[in-house]
């Protein structure tokens, strides 16, 4: 059977486009090689994994056990079971009732302890503090003898701002005055320059 259909884009019966006939025969032959090449491709990543595959996995499961934290364990596993199975790792954080970048937080703190306890060398203490954020600790926590609670300043309360010590003026200065003050010295030079 002959079909008399458009193979281009929908035109009215005036148009200069010409249509192609083809048969269902050609129908169902159309992209059976780029096909068969997809099909080909899709297998050959089926395949049986090989001792070494397995003994690799193996090995990525025993570096759980250096991070101490069950929180990181389990961010860092979720984070490489969304990778695998195409998913968001911030829905699991939100699944879990975490904020998204917390759970990021905690999978790179995984991370960083694995990667501290492969990359070290035996004799040395390479370890660094892995809390990526600030310490919320005090710096002058020490010093409590010399500055007392709540203080924020050295100077004393009752006495007065040093800041404009040196010319006395300038505690009642006033921008309108020094304003007119210049107005009056353009209008003396004109009159002279006149």
């Amino acid at each position: 059977m002959v079909s008399f259909a458009s193979v281009g884009p929908r035109v009215s019966s005036r148009a200069a486009w010409i249509e192609y006939p083809y048969t269902q025969a050609d129908k169902n032959g159309w992209g059976a090689e780029r096909l068969a090449e997809e099909r080909k491709a899709f297998w050959a990543t089926m395949r049986t994994p090989t001792a070494r595959d397995i003994t690799e996995a193996e090995e990525t499961q025993g570096w759980l056990s250096h991070v101490p934290d069950e929180s990181e364990r389990r961010c860092l596993t979720a984070w490489a079971w969304c990778s695998a199975r195409k998913r968001f790792f911030k829905d699991w954080c939100r699944e879990e009732g975490i904020h998204p970048e917390t759970g990021r937080r905690r999978k790179e703190r995984a991370i960083l302890r694995i990667l501290l306890v492969i990359g070290c060398k035996p004799l040395q203490h390479n370890e660094i503090d892995i809390n990526a954020l600030l310490p919320d600790d005090p710096e002058i926590s020490d010093k409590d003898v010399i500055i007392a609670e709540g203080a924020t300043h050295w100077r004393d309360a009752e006495a007065k701002p040093t800041a404009c010590d040196f010319d006395m003026t300038l505690e009642r200065f006033d921008w309108a005055e020094a304003q007119n003050a210049r107005r009056r010295q353009r209008e003396a030079r004109r009159k002279q320059a006149a």
